[in-house]
C-alpha cells in the first residue's frame, strides 16, 4: 500500500477514535471568577434563601370559554379568581402555561416538535415540567431578598385585538410590582419586563434558570449527558459548563457583563437574552447530588440589575437549537453549544460552514437530508480530487525514486555531505524537493476539519432529528440494522484493496488493509446513521480515483522493470 494512502487511513482512524475521547461533551470548562466587589455582591445576593409560600398550589388550567381571542399569537386564558391560577397561552409555535405563584412560565410545549419518547409521536415536546418551571424570580431591594413565589399576584389578560400578552401585578416591600409577558408572533421568543416602582439604586432581579430540561428523546441518558449551561460575555466569548462538570459541593461565579445565559440539552434550550446596555451582572452556578452517577439537575441564577426607574427587560427563547433561528437572534446565539472544547477556534468555524452548506443544499434541491448527505459526500470528494491526485502521483514518483535514492545513500554512506548533494540533485532533476513527501500528505489532512465538524454537527443538529431515509428511521440515531456501518467498513476495505494494487509488497500495509476497516466498523456501530452514511459515500466516491491511480502505478511499474532490463537511466549513468 502507498505510504500516503496508509497515512490517510491512520489519520481517519485518529479522527474517528480520538474525537469522542477528546471532546466527550463538547463543553469548554469555565473558570470561577470573583473579580471585584460587584461580583462578590452578586454572589451574596444569589445565596439569599428563597421564601416558599405555604399551602398547596391549585393547578387549575383556565381554557375556553373563558379564553379571550388575541390577534397574532393565539389566545390568552384567564378569568376565575383562585389562590393560584394557571394561564394558558396557545401561540403559533408553542403553548405556554403561567402560574400566578411567582408570575412565571411553568411549562412550554413546542407544537411542531413531537416528543420521541416511547410511544413516539403521541405528544408534543415539553421543555420543562410544571414542577420545575422555566424560571423563578427574586427581587433584591437593599438587604432584603423577596421570592415572588411568596407574593400574591393578580393575573391580567390582553385586551381583545391586542398582541398576546400576560400581566401580573402585586407588591414587593410596599412597592408596586408588575410583570409583563409579550409574545412575538411566529417566533419562540417571549418578551419580559419586570418593574418595581420606586426601587432604590442597587436593586436587582434574580432570575433562576431551569434546574433541568425535560428529555424528549428515546435515549434519555444521552440527552441528560448533553445538559449544560451556556453563556456569552459582552466581549463575545461563548462558554459552556456541562451539568456533569459541577460537583454537588461546588459553586462557581461567572463575572459579568453577560449578554445571555441558557440551559440546554441535546436539541433544545431555554435562553435569557438582554440588551448590550443592560447586561446580566453575574451568573452563579452550583452543583446538585448525582443519582445513579447521573447529574440531571443543577442550580443557576443570573443577576439582572434594575435600572434607575426600577425596571428590567429581557427576552426568553424556549425552543429548538435551530441554526438559522438562533442566527437571527444574533449575539452568537447559534454558538450556544460551542463545539470542539479547546479546539473550538478551529472546529466551530468549520461546523458553521458545514451547516450553512447542508442547509443551502436542502433549500436548493428540496431533497431529503439523507440525499443531501450523499450529495455532500460526493461533492467533497470531487472538490478534493485534484489535490488527492497530485498527492498520490507524488507518492508514486517517490516510489520510483526510492531505488536510486537508496543506492546513493549506500554509496556515500561515509560522506553525509556528498550524499545530501547527490540526493538533492536527484530531486532537482525530477522536479521535486525534500519537502515533496510532506506536501503530498497535506491534501489528505484537508478533510480532517470537516470530519471533526461533522462529528459535532450530528451530535446536536435538530434539523436531522427524526428525519427518515430509505431504511433508516432517524438519521440522527444509530442504524437499527447496522447496515450503514457495515457498508462503511466494506467500502473502506475495497478502497484500501484497490489502493494496494501495483504497490511493492508490504506485509504491514496488507495487515492494515484488513484491520483498519474492521476496527472502524466497530467504532462506527453506535454512531449516528447519517454520519455512517456520509463516510460510506466518501469511500465509494474515492474508489474510481484509486482505481485510475492503481492502473497508472501498474504502467509505471512496467516502465521501471524495462529500465532495469535495459540499464539505468542516462542521469543515473552520468552520476555513476
Amino acid at each position: 500500500m502507498d505510504k500516503r494512502f496508509f497515512l490517510a487511513l491512520v489519520l481517519t482512524a485518529i479522527v474517528i477514535v480520538v474525537t469522542p475521547l477528546i471532546f466527550p461533551s463538547a463543553n469548554r470548562p469555565v473558570t470561577t471568577v470573583v473579580a471585584d466587589s460587584s461580583t462578590r455582591r452578586a454572589d451574596s445576593l444569589t445565596r439569599q434563601p428563597a421564601v416558599t409560600p405555604a399551602g398547596p398550589e391549585s393547578s387549575r388550567v383556565l381554557t375556553p370559554p373563558g379564553a379571550v381571542p388575541v390577534a397574532g399569537a393565539g389566545t390568552v386564558s384567564a378569568g376565575l379568581a383562585a389562590p393560584v391560577e394557571t394561564t394558558t397561552v396557545r401561540g403559533q409555535r408553542a403553548t405556554y402555561a403561567f402560574s400566578s405563584r411567582g408570575g412565571v412560565p411553568i411549562s412550554v410545549e413546542l407544537d411542531s416538535y413531537p416528543s420521541r419518547r416511547p410511544p413516539a409521536g403521541t405528544r408534543k415536546s415539553e421543555l420543562v415540567h410544571a414542577r420545575m418551571a422555566l424560571t423563578r424570580y427574586r427581587v433584591v431591594i437593599g438587604n432584603d431578598t423577596t421570592a415572588l413565589d411568596a407574593v400574591p399576584l393578580r393575573a391580567e389578560q390582553a385586551a381583545a385585538g391586542q398582541p398576546a400578552a400576560v400581566h401580573y401585578t402585586g407588591e414587593v416591600g410596599g412597592k408596586p410590582l408588575r410583570l409583563d409577558y409579550q409574545f412575538v408572533a411566529d417566533s419562540f421568543l417571549l418578551r419580559v419586563r419586570a418593574s418595581v416602582a420606586g426601587a432604590p439604586a442597587g436593586s436587582a432581579l434574580l432570575v433562576d434558570l431551569p434546574r433541568t430540561l425535560a428529555s424528549n428523546e428515546p435515549d434519555t441518558l444521552d440527552d441528560i449527558g448533553h445538559l449544560a449551561v451556556s453563556y456569552r460575555s459582552v466581549r463575545g466569548d461563548v462558554n459552556s459548563v456541562a451539568f456533569s462538570k459541577l460537583d454537588s459541593t461546588e459553586t462557581r461565579i461567572v463575572a459579568g457583563p453577560l449578554s445571555w445565559v441558557a440551559t440546554r440539552n441535546k436539541y433544545f434550550l431555554v435562553a435569557y437574552r438582554v440588551g448590550e446596555k443592560s447586561p446580566f451582572a453575574a451568573l452563579r452556578l452550583h452543583g446538585a447530588p448525582k443519582h445513579d452517577k447521573v447529574v440531571a439537575e443543577i442550580g443557576a441564577t443570573a443577576v439582572l440589575p434594575l435600572s434607575a426607574d426600577g425596571s428590567a427587560s429581557f427576552d426568553v427563547y424556549a425552543g429548538p437549537q435551530d441554526f438559522r433561528l438562533l442566527q437571527k437572534l444574533g449575539s452568537d446565539m447559534d454558538q450556544v453549544n460551542p463545539y470542539g472544547g479547546w479546539l473550538n477556534g478551529v472546529v466551530q468555524p468549520f461546523s458553521t460552514i458545514v451547516m450553512r452548506a447542508l442547509l443551502w443544499m436542502r433549500d436548493t434541491t428540496h431533497l431529503n437530508y439523507g440525499w443531501v448527505l450523499v450529495l455532500f459526500g460526493v461533492l467533497i470528494r470531487l472538490a478534493l480530487w485534484p489535490l488527492n491526485q497530485g498527492a498520490l502521483r507524488t507518492s508514486m514518483q517517490m516510489q520510483r525514486l526510492q531505488p536510486e535514492l537508496q543506492a546513493l545513500q549506500k554509496k556515500y554512506s561515509d560522506d553525509p555531505k556528498r550524499q545530501q548533494e547527490a540526493i538533492m540533485k536527484v530531486y532537482k532533476e525530477h522536479g521535486m524537493s525534500p519537502l515533496s513527501p510532506l506536501m503530498g500528505c497535506l491534501p489528505m489532512l484537508l478533510p480532517m476539519p470537516i470530519l471533526f465538524a461533522l462529528y459535532h454537527v450530528f451530535q446536536n443538529t435538530v434539523e436531522f432529528r427524526g428525519v427518515s431515509f430509505l431504511w433508516l428511521p432517524d438519521i440522527s440515531l444509530r442504524d437499527p440494522y447496522y447496515i450503514t456501518p457495515l457498508l462503511m467498513g466494506a467500502s473502506m476495505f475495497l478502497m484500501s484493496w484497490i489502493g494496494m494494487k501495483g504497490s511493492p509488497p508490504n506485509p504491514q500495509a496488507k495487515m492494515m488493509t484488513y484491520m483498519m476497516p474492521v476496527m472502524l466498523t466497530v467504532f462506527f456501530l453506535n454512531f449516528a446513521s447519517g454520519l455512517n452514511l456520509y463516510y460510506a459515500v466518501q469511500n465509494v466516491a474515492a474508489i474510481p480515483q484509486q482505481w485510475l491511480l492503481a492502473r497508472e502505478r501498474a504502467r509505471n511499474a512496467g516502465t521501471t522493470v524495462a529500465a532495469t532490463v535495459h540499464g539505468p537511466s542516462p542521469s543515473a549513468r552520468r552520476r555513476t
